[in-house]
């Protein structure tokens, strides 16, 4: 048992599966990204705001839009901004990103707000079915004025796809430099493969996963479906230096 274990732990590292963003490479890329000058990123799933903290303070000239659907998850991360440094760069948004503006029933799991989800799932666990607010960030840009998304990182739980297709307009324009989307095991439930994803933004952008010191960018194959959680950066093909600002 103790042997099977270590081999699991081994090959979990080797895949690079987890969510710690100090560890698993997240906080490699905004360093690295540094260089890079950005001016607008999102943060979609935004959850109670580390994420949109740890870029304000490492991307100097960049404001950041934090999206997060869950009420009472929104209402943390307000008051963690109020500690913030650079918070006068931070636009937070009490809805969410989808593919289409609107209502959904969504699912909170108080003990464990990073799960809130689309689609009913963690056994267990005391779940809140609440009706969420959304838009998409075609409608969001044209809204606010925004011409382009430097950065669009997206994490919720199973959901990335419909915020990318509320994204269509910028993705054919051409508008995102940088995508960053989670993959796991909710693709078996959604049936939306990494296949899919490159399929959507492979012309247009290289695509690599992400690992704690560099991200490996490479052409889809399919062995690349092991349904273990870890995130992918997405580099649009007109800016390939930023491809070598990451890839170690």
């Amino acid at each position: 048992m103790a042997l099977h274990k270590a081999a699991e732990f081994l090959e979990s590292a080797w895949h690079n599966e987890g969510a710690d963003f100090e560890t698993n490479g997240e906080r490699f890329v905004l360093e690295r990204l540094r260089a890079a000058d950005f001016k607008v990123a999102f943060d979609v799933g935004a959850n109670v705001g580390h994420w949109t903290h740890a870029a304000l303070d490492l991307w100097q000239g960049c404001h950041i839009h934090a999206f997060e659907v869950a009420p009472r998850t929104f209402a943390k991360m307000e008051t963690n901004a109020r500690s913030w440094t650079h918070a006068q760069r931070a636009h937070l948004h009490p809805f969410g990103l989808s593919d289409a503006a609107g209502e959904l029933t969504m699912y909170y799991f108080p003990d464990r707000d990073e799960l809130t989800c689309d689609v009913l799932r963690h056994e267990g666990l005391t779940v809140l079915p609440f009706d969420a607010r959304v838009s998409t960030s075609d409608l969001f840009c044209s809204e606010h004025g925004i011409d382009r998304i430097d950065f669009l990182k997206i994490d919720v739980e199973g959901a990335e796809h419909r915020v990318l297709k509320g994204a269509t307009d910028l993705l054919r324009a051409r508008r995102i430099d940088c995508i960053q989307f989670e993959y796991g095991a909710f693709s078996i439930d959604t049936r939306i493969m990494l296949k899919d994803y490159f399929g959507w933004l492979g012309e247009s952008h290289v695509i690599g996963k992400i690992f704690p010191n560099h991200v490996a960018f490479t052409d889809y194959d399919r062995t690349m479906e092991d349904f273990r959680f870890s995130n992918y950066l997405c580099i649009s093909r007109g800016r390939l230096d930023l491809q070598h600002l990451v890839q170690g």
